[in-house]
């Protein structure tokens, strides 16, 4: 299959009419990470920054929260609002170069004693040559998108500067049980997949 790199909006826009079908390691293995960490939410206002194709927002009306998703991509939020109303524009933490910034915009809207979760692309599979990619079948290339190396430690350092206190930190390893979900995932087996964790604003 050809290989052709691309932009971030590109990508995510050729994507987006596959991206909930496509067999993805990464979704399968964070989805149910990030959702523990978001515990009660009914009743809670919640803003999906990176919403992509509203996968999460979806999930976090039917728990009863109250969502606003943003996303700089039209075609994935023009998705994610046919599922969910109410939704605006997946601010993808891997794909912004200023960490630091990002990370104090977040703390900026987020209310007193409210909490951050963040999942993103683990930087081992940048540092070993594995960037965001997908395959499309319709045009038989296979898609990469640009990001940049941000270690675990900028992370921490990032959630820091921000002012908010980090509750919880994960580097969840692609297991036998991804592996049995997404096959082609074997290869990668015993290495982290994503970053997880979990801030609060005091």
């Amino acid at each position: 299959m050809e290989g052709l790199r691309v932009s971030v909006d590109e990508g995510y826009s050729r994507w987006a009419d596959t991206y909930d079908a496509y067999p993805n390691g990464l979704v399968v293995l964070e989805e149910p990470l990030v959702r523990a960490l978001l515990e009660d939410i009914h009743g809670k206002r919640v803003l999906d920054v990176g919403c992509g194709t509203g996968r999460h927002a979806e999930w976090l009306a039917r728990a009863g929260a109250r969502v606003v998703g943003v996303d700089p991509n039209e075609a994935m939020t023009a998705i994610a609002r046919r599922k969910c109303a109410g939704l605006a524009e997946e601010l993808v933490l891997e794909h912004v170069p200023d960490l630091h910034g990002a990370m104090v915009e977040l703390a900026r809207v987020l209310a007193p004693g409210g909490a951050l979760v963040v999942s993103v692309y683990h930087p081992f599979f940048l540092l070993k040559g594995v960037p965001p990619h997908f395959e499309h079948d319709a045009d038989s290339v296979e898609y990469e998108l640009p990001a940049h190396v941000h270690l675990p430690s900028d992370y921490v350092g990032a959630v820091r500067l921000a002012g908010l206190a980090l509750e919880h930190m994960a580097e969840p390893l692609v297991d036998d049980a991804v592996v049995a979900q997404v096959p082609r995932m074997a290869k990668h087996r015993g290495h982290p997949r994503a970053i997880i964790l979990k801030a609060t604003k005091a």
